[in-house]
């Protein structure tokens, strides 16, 4: 089926179109927007790739985070030349983003140069995600209006009060990522509020997934955090966006989705690169194949079903906690019948 034949209202109809199972997709890689539409005309389609790639560009970093999952002794072996020919031979497939990671973007040789590049010569959509250390006000100025968003990682020891403020002042289109332990809980408010008055207007709050039992939410805290949120975002609505990660599941109180499914859509609708040549569901997954091309990483993704739609074994896997719900759901129903 030819996506162009499909009827989209006036307005949408310069956006890029992606086919999803039994709907379409409209995506503006600059402002992000996204605009699903479904009826008889979308009935057959399906979806071919997938939607982003999360692209660990390098493992080098300028930080050592304790709660950090990345390996250390993994190498970074891409090239410019190499991720530039991959990515975009990916969004030829109908791939619409790639979001750089790491370890650290800025780290990676000539990095502002490969945003730029990517942005005139693909229709890719280009975001990252920073400790902001090496973000600078000239290097923000190379790359404006090339990317999409930048997400900078609030940490305790990356200076980001000033990084936030400076990205506001620049007019960056940013967000902030704020990864939320139980010794932040205290602070969660205040903090959330003191965002916004810096200037931050989207906020992602994500959940730890690792082995540190004392960086994960209780059953309790998760359930009070849920509440809290809930009201920090009608206090804040039109002022600032509160969002949950995808790791979350359903742990969280509902918030308004794009896409009504529970499951986080790793290994489908995005899958990762990493620093060393591997595909990955996701940064979390101890699955990691070997990869050269966008048809290597098609191939998996078309034929992996299975194993990329599979639980990650880290702690804090949402289709880990997920499937275990269900599986008590289950359980509690048959012994109900029983009765």
């Amino acid at each position: 089926m030819n996506l162009h034949s499909i009827p989209v209202p006036k307005q949408l109809a310069n956006l890029r179109r992606f086919s999803l199972d039994g709907a379409l997709l409209l995506f503006d890689r600059d402002t992000g927007l996204n605009a699903l539409c479904e009826g008889e005309e979308t009935e057959e389609l399906k979806q071919l790739a997938p939607r982003m790639v999360q692209f660990g560009v390098t493992n080098n970093c300028n930080l050592a985070c304790t709660f950090c999952s990345r390996d250390v002794a993994v190498k970074s072996e891409w090239t410019a030349e190499e991720v530039f020919t991959l990515l975009k031979e990916l969004s030829g497939y109908g791939v619409l983003e790639v979001a750089f990671g790491g370890g650290e973007p800025w780290l990676f040789p000539n990095f502002s140069e490969l945003i730029s590049r990517l942005y005139d010569d693909t229709p890719l959509a280009i975001n990252f995600t920073t400790n902001g250390l090496a973000l600078t006000t000239e290097r923000l100025a190379e790359i404006r209006g090339k990317y999409g968003q930048i997400r900078l990682s609030l940490y305790d020891n990356n200076d980001w009060r000033r990084r936030v403020v400076m990205l506001a002042e620049q007019r960056a289109r940013f967000g902030v990522n704020y990864l939320v332990t139980p010794d932040r809980l205290r602070e969660f408010e205040g903090t959330v509020l003191e965002l916004c008055e810096l200037g931050c207007r989207d906020i992602l709050l994500l959940s730890y997934n690792g082995y540190d039992a004392s960086l994960h939410l209780s059953t309790q805290e998760t359930v009070s955090l849920a509440q809290r949120v809930e009201l920090l975002a009608k206090a804040l609505s039109g002022i600032c966006q509160i969002k949950l990660g995808v790791c979350w599941g359903e742990q969280m109180a509902a918030v308004p989705r794009l896409f009504e499914r529970r499951d986080c859509g790793a290994g489908r609708d995005f899958i990762v690169l990493t620093s060393d040549k591997k595909m990955q569901p996701c940064s979390f997954h101890q699955l990691a194949v070997p990869v050269g091309s966008a048809a290597d990483v098609m191939e998996i993704w078309r034929y992996g079903r299975n194993e990329l739609s599979s639980p990650a074994t880290l702690p804090g896997c949402a289709r880990a906690v997920d499937s275990n719900r269900a599986g008590l759901e289950s359980s509690v129903k048959l012994e109900s019948s029983r009765r």
